[in-house]
């Protein structure tokens, strides 16, 4: 069946032009060339059609196969004008077509997308001189299939398995630097020293308590990377001398003699950095900035749950398509950071009002009213 010009909403084509502007024809014909994935012959599902339609299924969660394609065809023959037109393949060939695409293709456009990107009137990316950036994990569930049952469960009583990713944001645009995907069994410290090669001096590392441990501690510092980490081992860091601030200096045992300043947190969690200036870095400020830290869960939350709450798992059946979906999320993640910031740099808003952007620039890639105010 072809496409039809009355079908899809406005609100649908915008969303596809949104993803056609932040994915153009260049850069996928570069993508699917580097992969090694060009086609060998003319196909109703071509490489490059088909990027667009895994990315496309992370923007439309609650809408099934054929409709995804159904969509992302019209939403194609609208920015034409009409122009083109497609023919809607079935699912069975929209499958063949994920399952000869394969990750990589999607792997390789997450490493072009995932640059900095330009912070307008924002300082949220400094912090005691150093370019701020945050580290964290989620997990996400997948069909429960023979071969997805290879990924593992997070633990008994999960009746799904789970797929592990770790990233690193900017500490201001929160755009994606890097990003590893594992198995559930994999812990987010067995994932991070994956995402070192993108530390450097300069840096100020922000991590949750998944990232522990002296061996960790270790690698990290030796990037030049100044960190500033939670933990709950409150009774492992002996008081060397305190601070006027409430930190106090620590060379704790097992920590290869390093030098550490801590900062008490309620209950038994302390804040632990490489920063023993406290005049350069005030334990209430840096306190104040790890509180407002990037969150992956909440920042996937919009893509993994429809309007009630209720959990959304991936689609994907076999390992390989379950990597492609996920690097395609990060690239659609991705996408919506890119265009938080130009609309807040052409509004000039504060930094504040970046995240009502963003929320806005969400809606649209969901194909959410886009007229309609927050």
């Amino acid at each position: 069946m072809k496409t039809e010009p009355v079908h899809g909403r406005l609100a649908d084509h915008l969303a596809i032009g949104i993803l056609t502007s932040a994915f153009p024809v260049p850069l996928l014909d570069e993508v699917v060339l580097a992969s090694g994935c060009a086609d060998q012959r003319r196909r109703a599902l071509p490489a490059r059609l088909t990027i667009y339609y895994v990315l496309a299924l992370c923007m439309f969660p609650d809408r099934n196969y054929d409709e995804v394609m159904r969509l992302l065809l019209n939403g194609l023959s609208w920015r034409s004008h009409w122009a083109k037109s497609w023919e809607v393949p079935s699912v069975s060939a929209i499958s063949r077509a994920r399952a000869r695409l394969g990750a990589e293709p999607l792997r390789v456009l997450f490493r072009r997308v995932a640059v900095p990107l330009p912070e307008p009137g924002a300082t949220g990316s400094r912090l005691a001189g150093l370019r701020a950036v945050m580290m964290d994990g989620t997990t996400l569930t997948v069909p429960e299939t023979r071969d997805n049952a290879a990924f593992g469960y997070p633990d008994e009583s999960a009746r799904l398995p789970c797929v592990r990713v770790v990233a690193v944001v900017d500490g201001g645009t929160h755009a994606l630097i890097d990003a590893t995907i594992g198995g559930s069994g994999a812990g987010r410290q067995a994932l991070a020293p994956r995402l070192l090669r993108r530390l450097e001096p300069g840096v100020l590392l922000l991590a949750g308590p998944g990232a522990r441990g002296a061996e960790l501690w270790r690698k990290a510092a030796g990037t030049g990377t100044h960190l500033l980490w939670r933990t709950g081992e409150a009774g492992g860091f002996p008081v060397a001398r305190r601070l006027g601030d409430g930190s106090f200096l620590s060379r704790p045992p097992g920590w290869a003699d390093a030098l550490l300043r801590v900062i008490p947190l309620p209950g038994t969690e302390r804040l632990v950095t490489t920063l023993l200036d406290p005049g350069r870095a005030p334990a209430p400020e840096l306190v104040a900035r790890y509180a407002e830290r990037w969150v992956m869960d909440g920042a996937l939350a919009w893509l993994r749950s429809d309007r009630s709450g209720a959990t959304v798992t991936l689609r994907s059946r076999t390992p390989e398509t379950v990597a492609q979906e996920i690097w395609a999320l990060l690239c659609v993640y991705q996408a919506v950071r890119a265009l938080t910031c130009r609309g807040a740099g052409r509004a000039r808003v504060r930094p504040a009002s970046r995240m009502r952007t963003g929320r806005r620039a969400e809606g649209v890639l969901r194909g959410e009213g886009v007229l309609r105010g927050w």
